[in-house]
């Protein structure tokens, strides 16, 4: 009797001039028994500063010896494409031989049953066009007493551990345009839009006006032109360790709600089907998300005149 050999998504991780973060990240990878069926690419930039030379090959040697995996294959730039660009390229290389891809930067830890979780979710979701990713990331909002599932659908991505599927990644337009002059010609697509959170103005102009290049922003906003959602698990598979002054975007802030308690029940996640999203849960985690971000003066004055001319003047004070 034939039997169908189970296919396990490819891991894509990026490594810059962070050692330490890596060997963390590759250590719990290495817990989940799936590891070893599934192949790795390590995704490495070259310097754009030679003072980061040194601390880039020391990556690179470490990422030679690691062990573990089914395979793992190296993605080594020789010269300098930006984060941006040398992400958006690996994933559309991997994707020339794949269907589905697991995604997770060098500054997350994972739970044991991470890739179960996603290899799994990848399956379950295959043929329902509505969820675009599987996501790891969960933030500690207050739960609805009556809640009993293993995930909740949530209109945004989080790409801090997600997975997902060729025709949903290669339909994103991950280049840059205006999408905040395109949003403000509709007011009420515009508030849809921002409803997710206030904090999502600022990361939306930002990237408008080319000071940042947010490709989550970008996903977002595709997802939200297309009625799109995502998977999230109640309890967070992933940690982002890169609030220490090394991530990029990130600031020197131990912000606590980045390491939500990983699961440890090591058990397979139960999928349901997607039905609606849960309005009072949406209210509690957008809720949690305006409270981390700055609480209600932040809401109203944050990305407005007034915070301008804050900002102006705290500068010409430093």
């Amino acid at each position: 009797m034939d039997m169908k050999v189970q296919k396990y998504a490819p891991i894509i991780v990026p490594v810059y001039d962070r050692l330490e973060h890596l060997q963390r990240c590759i250590s719990s990878l290495l817990l989940n028994k799936e590891a070893k069926m599934s192949v790795l690419y390590v995704v490495s930039d070259s310097a754009y500063k030679e003072e980061h030379i040194k601390r880039i090959e020391s990556v690179r040697e470490y990422a030679r010896g690691i062990k573990g995996f089914k395979d793992v294959k190296f993605l080594f730039r020789k010269d300098n494409m930006g984060a941006h660009n040398s992400i958006v390229a690996a994933v559309n290389d991997v994707l020339k031989n794949n269907d589905t891809f697991i995604f997770l930067e060098d500054d997350i830890i994972v739970s044991s049953n991470f890739l179960n979780y996603m290899n799994d979710g990848l399956r379950f979701y295959e043929n329902n066009e509505r969820v675009f990713s599987i996501c790891g990331f969960s933030l500690p909002f207050r739960m609805p007493p009556n809640y009993c599932e293993d995930i909740y659908f949530y209109p945004c991505s989080s790409p801090w551990g997600f997975a997902c599927w060729k025709n949903r990644w290669l339909s994103v337009n991950h280049d840059y345009f205006d999408r905040y002059s395109e949003l403000k010609n509709d007011k009420q697509k515009y508030r849809l839009f921002t409803s997710i959170g206030f904090y999502i103005k600022g990361i939306l102009q930002a990237d408008s006006r080319k000071e940042i290049v947010a490709d989550d922003l970008r996903v977002y906003y595709h997802m939200f032109q297309h009625n799109m959602c995502s998977v999230f698990p109640v309890v967070s598979k992933t940690q982002n360790w890169g609030f220490d002054g090394t991530g990029e975007h990130c600031g020197n802030k131990m912000a606590w709600w980045v390491k939500p308690e990983l699961d440890t029940s090591n058990q397979s996640t139960r999928f349901i089907s997607f039905n609606g999203y849960n309005e009072i849960l949406l209210k509690n985690l957008r809720e949690f998300q305006d409270k981390i971000n700055g609480g209600v003066l932040a809401k109203y004055l944050k990305y407005t005149r007034i915070h301008d001319v804050y900002k102006k003047i705290k500068k010409r004070l430093l």
